[in-house]
């Protein structure tokens, strides 16, 4: 069972020594890498010095320009007022010393373009200011000399102005150097230390971390917990004790591996044995069931009835085991939605009430006031363990009461149901919630039943967050307690009404049903029969497929599992190609309990389940549902069906005004308040199914079906049946129901317009 960690680790050279090894190197390069820095950047600040020597000079020979031209202007001058031949001579000698000190300045200034161009000018003034002076000399004409140097002056100056300006620039780039410099060396210096720590912490690590890892795998081993090897990774004394923990676990977790498949294999064992033994229970049920509403005489219907409640029983018992074995593999799921303690308390209590009261036994619920009105939670099975814990304590009470209340602190909501029986031994509590156990035989020989209620409801519990405790004394009774967490509801959240009582479809409905065993066939066609219902038979998918092509049906009964082509298979040809006369609501019939069917049946496109046995009240359910669905399509005539939604509106309002004579307004203001309070009913059906709210979803959408269908609005109402029938989906989709929808009130605005101007 070699994972990465392990080929990793065989890649490693890595011994804790060579790791510290490398962290001192890494630190000895560090500093060698600031001491290398700060000698670049200092020998770069030497040569930063050259620029500004040669900027010093500059200003020394520009300088020495600036006095050999005023040294000009005053000899200029005193040979203008004078005239004397020793200043003439002097002018000579001053002109020559401008001339050599402008070439030196322009020498120096080498590739200097701002001092170059200054030059371009003062050399043209300058040379032809001496050349004036040369004539008058010559001449001997003194009052030719023009003494005004000024403009030569100006532009000996500029140049002074000009590299004084480039000194400090040079001077500040000099400081920015050593700035940086200075930054440089603080920031190298920090980053090697940072990085000497850095890695001096990820040496720790490499060596701490593994032996952390290989600690807490050994510490899980000696828990029992086998998810997780011990990665083998780290220096290689580390890696070795991590593979002598791995292979601690191996065997551990092959003998785990084939108490998995023992597992794993009675789980199968019970799908299978639940499916074969369903079969034949849905006949006895079934039948008894017929046979008990039939003439009979009293000794008759004491053996029938005997039957009938021994396949109850079974079926109980049954339902148990499976519920149990879907625990066991993990297959158990919850459906958190709001619901009302009060009401899922009551239910529970009115389920065991008749058995209560064949012993004279006072049955009592009390909710406390400060438990919250609605809770979120998976309602059925918390319904479901109550049910078991008052079953339990119906049992066992010869005389006295069972009460059960119920309190809340915070998200726990606790519920005890307390009675007055046999108690139990304080010795003999632990085996209450083993599986198939009792508390000793004798309970099981006077009393009955499969060891396995009270163990699903302490998983349920489990699951939920909670479980379950008991204080018993014998011979005073027992209390159990059931703790849960639950969530909160949303605030404002209304309490979820009452679930109406399922009401018999009230006209005969045609129904197939697609069912291979003979036995079943019977059974289903005469319970069908029974309540007036015209019932065709088929024996395998593809005989159910022909049928639905050919015969327009109200309902399909579909068995799962059929030859030729399973139920599923069938239905998903149904969808893919329904036939042009509509396709049919088709219901899951099965007795295979253990897997997940409905998912199936709800992914190939089925509209609900029905398992086996069948019981009359789910069936009955489920011939009401499709008694809607086809109340809507038979008000359409044949002609209708495929006209558009706008005509068959159009023909309700023309059949109504034609009964209604002189109320053309009543019948515009009916379809105007229609259509304006439709986006508001269609928002609040949004915002239902945002919130999970099935309840109030399934109301509205019956409610707008009622309506829309007496409006003559048939598809649309179709629509709304299948919502309400699928209100208990998540993530429904609206989309086709609010296009269908504009389509509705655009029709019925119109009409609403035409009427009104007819009667105008």
């Amino acid at each position: 069972m070699a994972d990465d960690g392990d080929r990793i680790a065989d890649r490693a050279w890595w011994t804790v020594g060579r790791m510290l090894a490398v962290g001192f190197l890494l630190a000895l390069l560090s500093l060698a890498f600031v001491g290398a820095s700060a000698y670049l950047r200092i020998g770069a600040l030497m040569q930063s010095r050259a620029p500004l020597q040669h900027s010093h000079q500059m200003l020394g020979e520009i300088g020495r320009l600036n006095d050999v031209v005023n040294g000009l202007d005053r000899v200029a001058r005193n040979y203008q007022h004078t005239g004397s031949p020793t200043w003439a001579q002097a002018l000579g000698s001053a002109g020559d010393t401008v001339r050599d000190q402008l070439g030196r300045v322009r020498a120096a200034a080498g590739d200097d373009r701002a001092l170059q161009r200054l030059l371009d000018r003062a050399d043209p003034l300058a040379e032809s200011r001496l050349a004036q002076y040369d004539r008058a000399v010559a001449e001997h004409r003194p009052d030719q000399v023009n003494a005004d140097l000024a403009d030569v002056q100006q532009l000996v100056s500029a140049m002074h102005t000009e590299e004084e300006r480039r000194l400090a620039q040079l001077l500040r780039a000099g400081d920015e150097s050593a700035q940086g410099t200075r930054k440089l060396i603080v920031w190298v210096s920090v980053g090697t230390a940072a990085l000497v720590a850095l890695c001096g912490r990820w040496i720790t690590w490499r060596i701490t971390t593994p032996a952390k890892r290989v600690t807490a795998a050994a510490q899980r081993v000696a828990a029992g917990d086998l998810s997780r090897r011990a990665e083998v990774t780290g220096p290689q004394e580390l890696t070795q004790m991590a593979r002598a923990v791995n292979a601690s676990m191996t065997a551990m977790v092959a003998a785990r591996d084939e108490a998995l498949a023992a597992t794993a294999a009675k789980s199968a064992f019970l799908a299978t044995m639940s499916h074969e033994i369903r079969t034949p229970m849905n006949a006895v049920i079934g039948m008894t069931g017929l046979l008990l509403d039939t003439d009979l005489d009293a000794r008759q219907r004491e053996l029938v009835d005997t039957v009938h409640a021994s396949g109850e029983t079974l079926l109980v018992i049954i339902n148990d085991v499976l519920d149990f074995s879907k625990i066991e593999a993990g297959e158990l799921t919850l459906d958190d939605r709001p619901f009302s303690p009060r009401a899922c308390v009551q239910q529970a209590i009115n389920l065991v009430a008749l058995t209560a009261d064949a012993k004279g036994l006072r049955l009592a619920g009390d909710v406390a006031a400060g438990c919250p009105p609605v809770v979120v939670g998976d309602e059925s099975r918390i319904r479901q363990i109550l049910v078991n814990l008052i079953g339990n304590a119906v049992k066992f009470t010869e005389h006295g009461a069972i009460t059960v209340t119920v309190t809340a602190a915070g998200t726990e909501l606790r519920l005890a149901v307390r009675d007055t029986g046999i108690g139990i031994p304080a010795d003999r509590l632990a085996r209450l919630f083993l599986p198939f156990s009792q508390v000793d035989a004798s309970i099981a020989r006077s009393y009955g039943g499969s060891g396995l209620g009270l163990v699903i409801s302490q998983r349920l519990a489990e699951a939920m967050g909670g479980g379950i405790t008991v204080d018993s004394t014998p011979g005073a009774g027992s209390t159990f307690t059931v703790t849960l967490r639950l969530g909160r509801a949303a605030p404002g959240t209304p309490e979820p009404e009452p679930v109406p009582p399922v009401v018999v479809a009230g006209r005969p409905l045609h129904v197939l049903v697609a069912e291979d065993n003979p036995v079943n066939q019977r059974v289903a066609q005469l319970l069908l029969e029974r309540r007036g219902h015209r019932v065709e038979l088929v024996g395998d998918g593809a005989e159910a497929v022909a049928a639905v092509r050919r015969t327009p049906f109200d309902l399909v009964l579909m068995d799962v599992q059929m030859p030729v082509l399973d139920g599923l298979a069938a239905t998903e040809q149904i969808r893919a190609d329904p036939p042009a006369h509509g396709a049919p609501r088709i219901v899951a019939l099965t007795a295979n309990a253990m897997v997940d069917d409905r998912t199936a049946s709800k992914r190939a496109g089925m509209d609900g389940f029905l398992a086996k046995p069948i019981r009359e009240a789910d069936l009955d359910a489920v011939l009401a549902a499709s008694a809607a669905h086809a109340d809507v399509r038979a008000e359409m005539p044949a002609e209708m069906r495929a006209a558009t939604e706008a005509d068959s509106i159009r023909a309700w309002v023309d059949g109504i005004a034609a009964s209604m004579t002189g109320e053309h307004h009543r019948i515009a203001e009916i379809l105007h308040n229609f259509a304006e309070r439709l986006p508001d009913t269609l928002s609040r059906m949004e915002q239902a199914a945002a919130d999970g709210d099935a309840r109030t979803l399934a109301r509205l959408a019956h409610s707008l079906k009622g309506s829309s269908a007496t409006l003559g609005a048939n598809r649309f109402a179709a629509l709304c049946a299948d919502l309400e029938d699928r209100a208990q989906e998540p993530h429904l989709d609206l989309g086709e129901l609010h296009a269908h929808a504009s389509e509705v009130s655009d029709a019925m605005q119109r009409l609403s317009t035409e009427l009104v101007q007819a009667a105008g």
